[in-house]
């Protein structure tokens, strides 16, 4: 009877183009990313909703106002990756919890101007304090050389996404 052996290091490595690009699923830099980004943001939003309540995304909401300012609904839209639908029942939601408040744009009557109440904001600097956190405890494995290239990754990275995706460029279709 054969005996099962495990793969090398060689062996487990994974299936790559001439380019030297991964291709397979589980190495495949979108799949890893989405994975990654998904972990994230379930870390801070379960947070979220221990001590602030729901809904899990409107963190993303309140940071977003807490970075920026005040903004329309289609510009937090723009910032984060909500769906337009979503971040109008998220910024209900926060009104309704006193935590953003609504006002018309006075340059213009048809806008609607979301801002933080000072309620908004206490939470949104005990969010900050723990996201920082949270980078902090998550980005230490790297040393600061390391760090400053992933910037510069992530840099040249969002802006190759902006050319490729950022158009209407169909990708195809499924059979």
């Amino acid at each position: 009877m054969a005996v099962k052996r495990k793969p090398t290091l060689i062996e487990k490595r994974s299936t790559r183009d001439d380019a030297g690009i991964r291709l397979d699923l589980e190495h495949r830099s979108f799949y890893r990313l989405s994975l990654l980004a998904t972990q994230i943001n379930r870390a801070i939003a379960n947070a979220y909703v221990k001590n602030i309540g729901r809904p899990a995304n409107a963190w993303k909401v309140v940071t977003v106002l807490g970075g920026f300012g005040p903004m329309s609904a289609s510009q937090i839209h723009s910032h984060t990756t909500l769906e337009m639908d979503k971040v109008t029942r998220i910024v209900d939601s926060l009104v309704e919890q006193g935590l953003s408040t609504r006002d018309q744009d006075k340059a213009d009557r048809r806008r609607v101007t979301v801002a933080l109440s000072a309620k908004g904001k206490k939470v949104n600097a005990q969010l900050e304090e723990m996201i920082v956190a949270m980078e902090y405890e998550f980005m230490v494995i790297l040393n600061r050389g390391e760090r400053e290239s992933l910037y510069e990754f992530l840099d040249r990275l969002q802006s190759r996404a902006d050319q490729v995706f950022g158009g209407k460029r169909r990708w195809g279709s499924f059979a």
